[in-house]
């Protein structure tokens, strides 16, 4: 079967990270080539050349088109009338407010066969979107599998407590609110933390800034790294925190469950349902809450019966997820679209 993955950008996202791992699995049955939405370099697109696949810059004669993420949807109006295709949706909140932004991305919804989701809450997000949708939705939990297969797993050395976060710095993301969280942190222990921040820079708040170039040497931006070094970071951080204002399942909190490392988490709705619960396997605190991230960040650097405590929690939630392989179940629904559609060629 000939199957182009429409991908988004080729730097370093959850979103490309889970269309490499789908392409590893496709190309070994399948002629697969990648469209970038945003033409570019990356560590992904790289991933993609290694693998024998070719970047290409239309969609020509492709048997089944995978579309990556909410901004690919006025393609996917385009081409689904050239043939069949599955939107994979990523985003949840920050998806809908594009999709009001930019209406003609919700043509997708017309036009997608199938879509998968992430998480059930994703679904609530889109659902005045899906209720005359013809597609089929599907929600497919992805983990990625990277941590298993990499032989170096060794901790990035340090002389310091360790607090990463992994994502682009942009406001989505609430970069700030961890510079200042760890501003209002106890002498003590503020002096004794350095906190890492790996991801493509956008832009930062002026007074988080401000916080950085007067501390150097405890605030550093590492930039978008390759997924193996990433994951070697992440193996010798302390703590993992996510402060965004909107996600869907990232893919980092599993990575930082599966390799021991307690996460604090803005309380968002779709962390509930994927298991997580604030003082069960993870810290969290209302977005945009400064004083009550720097409290759970405190607590979790100073405090090893809750450290150790939420590192197993976090693990375990994790183990039970990972029954299912969501690879297979994707490989499966691209046959059924590409069968759907020579039945109607058919005629029927």
């Amino acid at each position: 079967m000939k199957i182009l993955l429409l991908n988004d950008e080729f730097y370093t996202t959850g979103a490309s990270i889970a269309m490499l791992r789908l392409a590893e699995r496709l190309v070994q049955n399948h002629e697969v080539s990648v469209l970038p939405r945003r033409d570019g370099e990356g560590d992904i697109k790289k991933k993609f050349q290694a693998l024998g696949i070719p970047i290409v810059g239309e969609v020509g004669d492709v048997d089944v088109v995978v579309s990556n993420c909410i901004l690919s949807g006025a393609a996917v109006g385009q081409i689904a009338g050239r043939c069949p295709v599955i939107w994979w949706i990523h985003e949840a909140e920050i998806g809908r407010d594009l999709l009001l932004e930019a209406p003609q991305t919700a043509h997708g919804f017309r036009a997608a066969s199938h879509i998968v989701f992430q998480t059930e809450f994703q679904r609530i997000v889109y659902g005045s979107f899906l209720f005359d949708s013809p597609a089929q939705s599907h929600v497919l939990p992805f983990w990625n599998d990277a941590i298993y297969r990499q032989e170096d797993l060794a901790p990035k050395p340090k002389q310091k407590k360790r607090v990463l976060c992994i994502g682009t710095i942009e406001q989505r993301k609430r970069t700030q609110d961890v510079i200042m969280a760890a501003d209002l942190l106890p002498p003590d222990l503020r002096d004794n933390v350095e906190y890492m921040f790996i991801g493509k820079y956008l832009a930062l708040d002026p007074a988080a800034r401000q916080l950085v170039e007067s501390q150097p040497e405890r605030y550093r931006f590492m930039g978008e790294l390759p997924n193996e070094e990433t994951l070697r970071y992440l193996a010798s951080a302390d703590v993992y925190v996510l402060a965004s204002n909107s996600e869907s399942q990232p893919l980092t909190i599993w990575e930082a469950f599966e390799l021991g490392v307690p996460v604090c988490l803005s309380d968002l709705e779709t962390y509930r349902h994927v298991g997580l619960r604030n003082g069960v396997n993870a810290l969290m605190h209302p977005v945009g809450n400064v004083e009550l991230l720097a409290s759970n960040l405190r607590t979790m650097l100073s405090n090893d019966d809750v450290h150790a405590n939420l590192a197993r929690a976090g693990k375990s939630l994790l183990l039970k997820n990972l029954t299912s392989d969501w690879a297979d179940e994707f490989e499966r629904l691209i046959y059924r679209t590409h069968a759907a559609q020579e039945i109607k060629k058919l005629g029927y």
